[in-house]
Formats: structure tokens, C-alpha cells, sequence
């Protein structure tokens, strides 16, 4: 447990960063170290003695600090403390590492200083253990290698401030070139495994979200633009574009339905309750207008253990849906 770990002690982590300090500044003032020690809750008596060498038997004492005068103290070691990493960190770093999206958000450097750590007792760790499923087939996901410039360039526009041009393929299939908007906001969807942008489309003065894969000869565009009115234009667009009322579902208590209802829907803003006279769970689901297919979509993996009681469009939605799909996948006659 972390709590009987000597780096991941409060006093350590209190320690380790006035050595630091007065390691960068040359020396600490008593002020300072005394402010530290509140910091993390360890300005005892004990360790005040202990730090400031004020014990008379001297194994009691930690010998870091040199007094230069009453309220200023130099280190009596010329070395700072390395940040440590525990074996455990050392594992999850390494395991992380397997993943596609690594050089997506670390560069290369950060990526060898990581591969390179050792440790003992840290087992090697086979990746093909967990193995991720359930992704959406829509799509195949592009290579990291691949997305890895378009998201960086979209990362880079936002913080810079500058407008991009583009070439997109909507899910549909149908191109829209040379389109030229202001990059809002990056979303990853952990149900599909797909980077998102929400950009603002100049010409049409309109929001619209693209899958970064889909992006096609995206490259710098000359102009400029208030970011700030921007935002502020989003935050009215998401407010109009709230549902008036939210989809209400009941969940069955079987197959660990309730478990995965609260799993497909955790990014959305919900409540629950218990209705005791049905032994099911009501839960209400918030969710903006342009989310309605995905919400649907979601129902419909939950398949029978799930009721929609209203909206009365949403039911008449999935309703037709499964119509649908038996007549194109059954022969016998829908009553």
C-alpha cells in the first residue's frame, strides 16, 4: 500500500522539495521550509528537530541543511532529489507504452527515458492479455502513425489560434472540400476508440463534429479571429441544443444490465432510481439534440432488458429500427 511507501510519504515529498528549492535558489529561508512543512501537514515538533538537527543524539537528526544565519539555511549536499518512481509506476509507464496512442501525446525523447527504466522485481507484461473489443465496426481505425500529424496540427491550431483548411469524408461517403473553420475542441469517444474535432465553419457559421481520421490535406489558413467569441458562441450552441426533456428508460435486473446501462451511458449526464413495484431502475438520461442517434444506438445494444417509457419519438424511433431490422434479417411476418 502507497501509505507505507517512504517516496510517497507526506514528509518525504515535504523534504524532497525544500532540498529542491534551495538547491535551485542556493539557499531557503526559515519562513520557507516552515511553509513547506504546513504545506503537508508535518510542522510537528519532532520533525522540526529532526530536520533543523536540534536533537541532542545526532542518529535523530537529518543532516541536510547548513545554517548560514537565524533565518537562512544553505544545503550541505550539491545535489537536488530526482523525482522517484516506484516499481509499480515503472510497470503502468511501461505498460502504457504498448499503447497505439503513446507517440500521439509523448514525444520521442519522453518515449526512450521510459523504455530505458529499470527496475527489479517488475515483470514483463504481455499486452495481448487485454485485448480491447466491442469497438465500433463502422469504421476502421486509421494508424497512429497516420493520425498522429492531423492531430497534432489541429493541436497546435487551437493554441496558436489559427484557422485550418481541410478536405472531410462524412460517414456517408460524400467529400466536402476545401472547407475552412476554426478547430473548437478535440473529444475522444472510448466506445468507438475515435479522435473527434469540433470545428466552426466560417462559411456556414456553424458547428459541426469530424472524425480527425476522416481529415483529409488539413493545412494552415491565412486570418484571424476572436477565440474567446468563439467559445462563447459554443456554449449558446450546446444550451439551445439541449433536449427539452431527457430519455427515460427502465432496466431490467438480469444479465448484469444495470451495470452496463451505467457503462454506455456514463458520459452522459444522468439520475436513477429504484422502482420497487417493478423490481426495475428508472434512469434518466440528459442529452443534446445531435446526440439522439447515439443514444438510440446505445438502447439498442442493451436489446430486450431495456424499456423506453419516453420520450414517445424516441420509442416510435426504435421501434421502427427493429421493424426494420427483422424484416431485413427474418422471413417471418411482423404483427
Amino acid at each position: 500500500m502507497e501509505i507505507f511507501l517512504e517516496a510517497k510519504s507526506t514528509f518525504y515529498k515535504a523534504l524532497e522539495e525544500i532540498i529542491n528549492n534551495a538547491y535551485e535558489k542556493g539557499t531557503i529561508s526559515q519562513k520557507e521550509i516552515y511553509d513547506i512543512l504546513t504545506r503537508y501537514n508535518c510542522n510537528f515538533p519532532v520533525i522540526e528537530d529532526k530536520l533543523f538537527a536540534k536533537n541532542a543524539q545526532y542518529q535523530k537528526n537529518i543532516y541536510v541543511l547548513k545554517q548560514q544565519d537565524n533565518k537562512t539555511y544553505s544545503l550541505r549536499i550539491d545535489s537536488k532529489i530526482e523525482p522517484y518512481v516506484t516499481n509499480l509506476e515503472i510497470m503502468w509507464l511501461k505498460f502504457i507504452m504498448s499503447s497505439r496512442y503513446a507517440e500521439l501525446f509523448l514525444d520521442k525523447n519522453t518515449i526512450e527515458k521510459i523504455k530505458k527504466l529499470k527496475s527489479s522485481y517488475v515483470p514483463s507484461i504481455d499486452t495481448n492479455l487485454i485485448v480491447p473489443k466491442n469497438y465500433s465496426k463502422i469504421l476502421k481505425r486509421e494508424s497512429a502513425k497516420d493520425l498522429s500529424p492531423k492531430l497534432k496540427m489541429i493541436t497546435k491550431s487551437i493554441l496558436e489560434k489559427r484557422l485550418l483548411r481541410y478536405t472531410y469524408t462524412t460517414r456517408q461517403g460524400e467529400t466536402l472540400k476545401d472547407v475552412v473553420g476554426i478547430p473548437v475542441k478535440i473529444q475522444y469517444s472510448l466506445k468507438d476508440d475515435m479522435f473527434y474535432v469540433i470545428f466552426y465553419s466560417i462559411e456556414h457559421r456553424n458547428f459541426a463534429k469530424c472524425i480527425i481520421q476522416n481529415l483529409e490535406d488539413v493545412r494552415y489558413e491565412e486570418g484571424s479571429f476572436n477565440r474567446e467569441d468563439v467559445l462563447k458562441e459554443y456554449e449558446l450552441y450546446l444550451r439551445n441544443a439541449k433536449a427539452k426533456q431527457p430519455i427515460i428508460i427502465e432496466v431490467m435486473n438480469t444479465r448484469n444490465a444495470l451495470e452496463r446501462a451505467f457503462c454506455l451511458f456514463s458520459s452522459f449526464e444522468k439520475s436513477a432510481r429504484f422502482l420497487k413495484e417493478k423490481n426495475k431502475h428508472e434512469m434518466k438520461i440528459y442529452y443534446y439534440e445531435f446526440e439522439e442517434a447515439e443514444i438510440i444506438s446505445r438502447i439498442l445494444y442493451l436489446g430486450k432488458d431495456v424499456v423506453v417509457t419516453q420520450p414517445q419519438h424516441i420509442r416510435e424511433s426504435i421501434i421502427s429500427r427493429v421493424k426494420n431490422a427483422l424484416k431485413m434479417y427474418c422471413d417471418k411476418e411482423i404483427v
